[in-house]
């Protein structure tokens, strides 16, 4: 069943390698989209010359335009017959036409000069009398839309121009929701319809995967070749497993941040309760890298089923370090012995959780000496081992499955560290502090920055959206190296 019809102008195409058909139109076909979707998300919009589905671009809320005493002719497409109609009228000032008999079937056609010349798009129909934009306020508005722009686009960091909106797409609505919930980008103009990928997430897995004991299928990972299970000694595996936890922090219902974390004893201070060690990361402010965000609650999850609330005790800014307690006990752990001295000449395994199914990832490397970090702390390392953002704040190992450091990543081949003895000086300091003030282990207390120059940036790679075709300009040449002679 048609609920609205109305006509549209067909403008280029672009710059992108995927070719697009593109046609402005009436923002009043935004506003009846919106109002007549329900929770099926079937509306479909439908363009009648050839019969062909059409998806949502952008629009503008300020005009109503989609992104899509002299003589005119209105024109406008019949839906069902495809026939072209025709009304003449006459311009009357202040972007205003006046045609006798034209209905809302107009809205978003042309209006045209008796010499053939392209005046403007029909915006509104009222009575007699229609308002339309020109055609140099259109090209303004189709660059504001960056529409128009023959450069190559980037899509990270990306965000829409002012007062521009878009439409989620018929029968995308769940995929948008879901995206919302965990904190995501929204997807530019088209990128989320044509299969486009949200790149850096948290949910992107590294290094071979390893299900907990009891899980009914093989998991494994297609995009890695890692062996690093078996080649562990069984009681290596058997301890790491109940120690290593996913950590998700939330404003609200919105996630703001997930990693991994490591349960463990605080150093040195016998019959304390256990704890979790994990990166800082997780409770900074998302729009003051330099602060923590003390409204962010935090999850943890040991699979299969195990959840609990975590509450910060402990940060240290400048190594991005942190510790957090649990309100309630969870079955079943092993805390892990920091204390213990490890071999660094020794091959070393990067562990983290996969942060939706829980499954533990590992990923084999070695130390490396002599190499620069981009992120300038005091005694921080870097390993080969290969990790995303999951790995973050996941404990380092080696073979003899000794304690080497807390995993960091910055989107770099390589991956930076925070080497075992710097934890426990500064965790063995926290409780030496403790002792002395009379504050209880279960108190929040974080050390900040002593100065300005002292600030560390400890940078985790945004998420955004990449398309093969949508992200390139179809006139980019790649440059062609001949023989030199």
């Amino acid at each position: 069943m048609m609920l609205f019809a109305c006509s549209g102008l067909a403008i280029p195409s672009g710059t992108t390698k995927l070719e697009l058909r593109r046609f402005v139109t009436s923002r009043r076909l935004v506003e009846e989209f919106n109002k007549n979707r329900n929770t099926d998300d079937k509306l479909r919009l439908m363009c009648a010359f050839q019969i062909i589905r059409i998806w949502m671009g952008s629009w503008d809320y300020m005009i109503k335009i989609l992104l899509l005493s002299r003589p005119v002719i209105a024109a406008a497409r019949m839906f069902g017959s495809g026939r072209l109609m025709v009304k003449l009228g006459r311009l009357t000032g202040d972007s205003r036409a006046r045609c006798d008999g034209i209905t809302e079937a107009a809205l978003g056609g042309p209006l045209v000069s008796h010499d053939g010349k392209f005046l403007g798009v029909i915006l509104c129909v009222e009575g007699t009398s229609s308002l339309f934009l020109s055609l140099m306020a259109l090209r303004e508005r189709l660059e504001h839309f960056q529409l128009l722009s023959s450069k190559t686009r980037d899509f990270r960091r990306y965000s829409l121009p002012a007062d521009v909106s878009i439409i989620i797409p018929s029968g995308f609505w769940f995929i948008i929701k879901k995206l919302e919930s965990v904190g995501y980008p929204m997807p530019p103009p088209l990128v989320l319809e044509f299969n486009g990928k949200l790149l850096e997430t948290f949910e992107e897995e590294f290094g071979e995967l390893l299900a907990w004991k009891g899980y009914p299928y093989v998991v494994s990972n297609p995009c890695s070749r890692e062996y690093v299970w078996a080649l562990l000694p069984r009681d290596v595996v058997t301890n790491i497993s109940p120690s290593v936890v996913k950590l998700a922090s939330f404003n609200g219902n919105i996630r703001s941040f997930a990693c991994t974390g490591l349960l463990i004893k605080w150093p040195g201070a016998e019959g304390t309760n256990t704890v979790i060690l994990t990166s800082a990361s997780l409770v900074r402010s998302r729009y003051d890298h330099f602060k923590i965000d003390n409204n962010l609650t935090i999850d943890v999850f040991l699979p299969p089923k195990q959840h609990a609330k975590g509450t910060l005790v402990f940060y240290h800014l400048n190594t991005n370090l942190a510790v957090v307690s649990l309100e309630k006990r969870i079955h079943g752990i092993r805390p892990f012995d920091i204390c213990r001295k490890g071999d660094l000449s020794k091959p070393v395994v990067a562990i983290a959780r996969k942060i939706e199914a829980g499954f533990l990832m590992a990923s084999k490397g070695e130390v490396i000496y002599g190499q620069t970090c981009s992120i300038y702390v005091e005694k921080l390392m870097l390993s080969t081992c290969k990790i995303n953002k999951a790995g973050i704040g996941g404990p380092l190992i080696n073979f003899d499955g000794a304690f080497v450091g807390m995993n960091h990543y910055d989107g770099s081949e390589v991956t930076p560290f925070l080497p075992r003895r710097g934890i426990v000086q500064i965790l063995k300091g926290e409780i030496n502090w403790r002792r002395q003030s009379g504050l209880s282990m279960d108190i929040l207390h974080g050390v900040g920055y002593r100065s300005q120059i002292d600030r560390r940036r400890w940078p985790v790679p945004e998420p955004y959206w990449h398309h093969d075709l949508l992200g390139m300009d179809k006139y980019d040449l790649h440059p062609h190296v001949g023989r030199q002679l």
